[in-house]
């Protein structure tokens, strides 16, 4: 089975969909997957079994946190992009507001705006996360305890933004490729995430030995990691 690269991927949209509009259509896609990447990482440790938070929360609680919301709060600023202005500040953007602006065929152009509508309705929360809390610290919001709250932001409701960015670029798919792609299946290569689980587990368990040893009154120094 061959890989094909990114450029040779674009090149083919550019052909089959136009420069303009296979180019665009082609950095989302490389986009939207990277997202998926890092979202399904996430998953992976803190969305699957309470038995993984509570063993990484073992190992290095505070640490894990910090990775947790970090890792959380890069896919909601990620989503939020995906769905910017076509121009900010001056500057273009790559989002998925200016896919439907590019494609000549009246029907599916409809089809995008209908579905990128959905999309910006489905990622609201990511826009008022990075607005007020992320990009930005809504004072009112940190100070006035009568202020309103944030938009509630779940595993479950950023599933379902992601599977509305999803259908957007699907929908193109579709019509010039015949064929979609299934994001939320994307293979991570290994190693990844639950392979740290593992190792973290394995430490764990020789740490725990190490205990053991010096409650025996065993303080040789082959019982304590060297620096790393």
């Amino acid at each position: 089975m061959t890989t094909r690269s990114a450029a040779e991927l674009r090149a083919d949209y550019e052909t089959v969909m136009g420069p303009e509009l296979g180019a665009i259509y082609a950095e989302l896609v490389q986009e939207l997957c990277n997202i998926y990447v890092v979202w399904g990482q996430y998953k992976i440790l803190f969305g699957t079994k309470k038995s993984r938070v509570d063993l990484l929360n073992k190992a290095g609680g505070t640490f894990i946190r910090v990775a947790q919301d970090c890792i959380f709060d890069q896919v909601i600023l990620a989503i939020a992009r995906f769905t910017d202005k076509p121009e900010i500040a001056g500057k273009q953007t790559l989002t998925i507001r200016r896919l439907a602006a590019l494609i000549s065929d009246a029907a599916l152009a409809d089809a995008v705006r209908t579905k990128v509508d959905l999309a910006m309705t489905a990622q609201k929360f990511c826009r008022d996360w990075r607005n007020n809390r992320i990009g930005h610290n809504n004072l009112d919001m940190r100070i006035n305890p009568n202020a309103r709250a944030l938009l509630p932001a779940t595993r479950l409701k950023v599933d379902a933004a992601l599977t509305s960015l999803a259908e957007v670029l699907n929908i193109i798919a579709s019509h010039f490729l015949d064929s979609e792609t299934a994001y939320d299946h994307i293979v991570t290569p290994l190693p990844d995430a639950e392979w740290l689980l593992y190792t973290i587990h394995d430490g764990l368990a020789v740490q725990d030995e190490r205990r053991k040893r010096r409650q025996a009154g065993d303080y040789s120094i082959e019982a304590y990691p060297r620096d790393l």
